[in-house]
């Protein structure tokens, strides 16, 4: 199974700081996805290996994720923290995704993998696009052993290149330099079968219009998920990067009128006037697939 297709229903990842008893405390009752344990960003470097014992503990007692998806976001090789937190992470039990963040090339992914997989259990990664070289080795990252899904990390990656995050007009959209890049991860991420998150922060990220707008436009370019840093954006990132209730109804009838048609032998359907082929029912099926349950958590 693809890492789009085992991730599929994964809408929204909220990132936890680990040391942070607060945030880490409302995890059972959040309507993430998935949850995102970070030793990266969240932690100084004072505190990273203490983070990362805290990582560990959890994932031996996993009933605090509430049956999600676990992500946990390491320190890149290039840190002193890096090689340490993939070989601990090796041992440790339980279903859970590595993210990888900075990759560069797909011999850096490799070499994490070669780490990962001393342990007992097959481990996959998410990896992080955030430099103009990674996009430069896209296909090379995506198609490597291992990889289930990309993420673009917009903000570093703009730091990186020297461009605006977001444009000038106060919408906080896209910065029209960023679009090559993002466009480049979906279409990678589809090609390899990998699922693809983008992101909700945004400046004005207390004005839910705003990233209600933000992040409709990782789901009009492929993202199949949005990680976000904040709780208040789940409801948001849900409704938003799951297909709609009238898609999928359409999608649905798109998908018998075609059945029916090979049932009769026939190469394609008719459905309100209009052909329905093979290439409409692949996608009609894909939306379907993608569609949760009424009583879905966090729906």
């Amino acid at each position: 199974m693809s890492g789009r297709e085992r991730f599929e229903r994964m809408r929204s990842v909220l990132e936890v700081p680990i040391l942070n008893e607060k945030f880490w405390s409302k995890v059972p009752a959040v309507a993430a996805d998935a949850i995102m344990v970070d030793l990266e960003d969240s932690a100084t470097p004072a505190d990273k290996e203490r983070a990362r014992e805290r990582v560990l503990a959890a994932l031996e007692a996993p009933a605090h994720f509430g049956g999600r998806h676990v992500i946990v976001r390491v320190n890149n090789l290039d840190t002193p923290w890096g090689r340490d937190d993939l070989a601990e992470l090796a041992g440790s039990p339980g279903d859970f995704l590595v993210c990888y963040p900075k990759a560069q090339s797909a011999a850096e992914i490799a070499e994490a993998m070669s780490i990962l997989n001393r342990g007992t259990a097959a481990r996959g990664l998410h990896v992080m696009i955030e430099t103009a070289r990674a996009v430069r080795s896209l296909d090379q990252i995506a198609g490597a052993d291992g990889v289930q899904g990309l993420h673009f990390g917009y903000v570093d990656y703009a730091a990186d290149v020297g461009s605006k995050v977001f444009d000038d007009d106060g919408a906080d959209l896209y910065g029209p330099a960023n679009h090559y890049a993002r466009s480049a991860i979906a279409v990678a991420a589809a090609a390899h079968g990998l699922f693809a998150t983008g992101g909700s922060l945004i400046p004005d990220y207390r004005d839910l219009a705003k990233v209600e707008r933000f992040v409709r436009t990782w789901a009009d370019v492929g993202y199949t998920g949005c990680i976000a840093v904040s709780p208040a954006h789940l409801q948001i990132i849900n409704a938003r990067m799951a297909p709609a209730p009238e898609d999928v109804r359409a999608a649905r009838e798109v998908c018998d009128a075609y059945q029916q048609a090979v049932e009769r032998g026939e190469p394609a359907a008719v459905l309100n006037g209009r052909a329905i082929t093979l290439p409409d029912y692949r996608v009609a099926s894909r939306l379907v697939a993608r569609a949760l349950p009424v009583d879905a958590k966090g729906a």
